[in-house]
């Protein structure tokens, strides 16, 4: 039998030590998203959900139009029996809503919302980053419970096609 390749057996390891510190490794679902508002699209993003020893966080982020500017929000709010959530966080290979964006407001339902216009590439590499590279959603809920999740990376071809569709509406010129 032939050793494993170094690459493989690194790989290897930190899966294993992943699933063995004690916490269950998250199953998360996305799906994309398309808001409309009298018939036109209004925004574009995905929804994600996710449940971490027994704490479920339904994350999502969408861009909107404003004027000739792109604002991204942020939000996140309870699934199952999880207590209201209190802040969201995402962060992507070099983006942080933490820094990028204001306090969280809450919403109805025990959810929660950050919104920013991320003005020039910043908007653009947020959701490239986000498309291609992933990024992971913390939720702290009003019981003090933290979920942390990893978004896929890459998103799934049908969630980066229907952003892309979408947003390209969302920006087509206006006549």
């Amino acid at each position: 039998m032939r050793p494993l390749p170094w690459h493989l057996a690194i790989l290897l390891a930190a899966f294993a030590l992943n699933i063995s510190d004690g916490h269950a490794v998250p199953s998360v679902m996305v799906e994309p998203v398309t808001l409309l508002e009298n018939g036109e699209i209004a925004g574009c993003g995905f929804v994600s959900s996710a449940t971490v020893d027994g704490a479920a966080a339904i994350g999502e982020v969408i861009a909107f139009r404003e004027g000739d500017v792109t604002a991204f929000a942020v939000r996140a709010r309870p699934g199952g029996n999880t207590a209201p959530i209190t802040t969201v966080r995402l962060t992507t290979a070099s983006h942080d809503t933490a820094k990028l964006f204001p306090p969280a407001t809450s919403l109805p339902h025990g959810a929660v919302e950050t919104r920013a216009v991320l003005e020039g590439f910043t908007g653009s590499s947020f959701a490239q980053e986000l498309m291609v590279m992933g990024g992971r959603f913390e939720v702290i809920a009003t019981d003090g419970k933290t979920i942390t999740y990893d978004l896929p990376r890459p998103m799934p071809h049908g969630i980066r096609q229907a952003y892309l569709n979408c947003a390209g509406d969302l920006f087509r010129p206006v006549d």
